[in-house]
């Protein structure tokens, strides 16, 4: 089972430390270790349940971006200024 610690501490278990904020795989000997149990029930580590594959809701549209320097606006593209707008509007 893979636990996340939301502790702000770090906790070691059978020679694996649970770093705040990180989910580590919990050894097997200690899934039913009353200490660990407790630990659930009073929030300290949560049980990251495994994600199915191929399931529909983490499927998402790509977000698309325009890069300007691909769409042709040499205006907006990084790295060039508009010196020649600037000399033309004079």
């Amino acid at each position: 089972m893979v636990l996340k610690n939301n502790s702000s501490k770090i906790i070691g278990i059978g020679g694996i430390s649970f770093l705040p904020g990180e989910s580590t795989e919990c050894p097997k000997a200690y899934e039913k270790n009353p200490v660990v149990r407790k630990y659930m029930s009073n929030g300290i580590f949560t049980e990251i349940k495994p994600e199915k594959k191929g399931s529909s809701t983490q499927k998402s549209d790509p977000v698309k971006t325009t890069d300007p320097a691909k769409t042709g606006d040499p205006g907006s593209a990084p790295g060039l200024d508009d010196a020649g707008k600037q000399a033309d509007a004079k």
